[in-house]
């Protein structure tokens, strides 16, 4: 039978998972780039891809390595957005047995506006995120993220960077 500070520990290690996976969406929506970096490992490892038909992964479109590439990245896509809305749902977590690692993902929801001159323009992406993560002396942080696209709405030109 398990302990009651097994399951403590099982509910909180589930709950700082939630919650990392939040604060990433959170600081996405709001463009806390300082937040979204202590999110990451310094040498996390971050991949985006559909999903075809049947299930199978489409080659990588985005693989990014190194926390600060990662931010950087992420920066100069939404500097050609006006605005974004992300919402999570279906949380799973998956710790591993040595309590030092995990596994964790969830589903998602991501609406993305263009900007200026293509203020009317929008992308909604539903899908997936799943994240390797490891426990820290700062708390739990992302290693590996993969962001599986399963259906993409709209037109992927809201994502046209800004005018130089």
């Amino acid at each position: 039978m398990t302990d009651t500070a097994d399951i403590l520990a099982r509910f909180e290690t589930r709950q700082d998972h939630i919650d990392l996976m939040n604060r990433y969406a959170h600081a996405l929506d709001v463009r806390d780039w300082d937040l979204l970096a202590s999110l990451f490992t310094e040498d996390a490892g971050f991949r985006a891809r559909m999903i075809l038909e049947g299930g199978e992964p489409d080659a990588d479109n985005t693989a990014v390595d190194g926390r600060d590439a990662l931010v950087a990245t992420l920066r100069t896509i939404w500097d050609g957005l006006s605005a974004t809305h992300h919402m999570l749902s279906n949380y799973v977590v998956e710790p591993a047995a040595d309590g030092a690692t995990a596994r964790a993902s969830c589903y998602l929801r991501a609406h993305h506006v263009g900007n200026r001159e293509r203020a009317h323009l929008f992308e909604e992406s539903l899908g997936r995120f799943d994240f390797e993560t490891v426990r820290t002396a700062e708390g739990w942080k992302i290693r590996r993220m993969a962001e599986n696209l399963f259906v993409m709405l709209g037109t992927a030109e809201a994502f046209a960077p800004p005018p130089a």
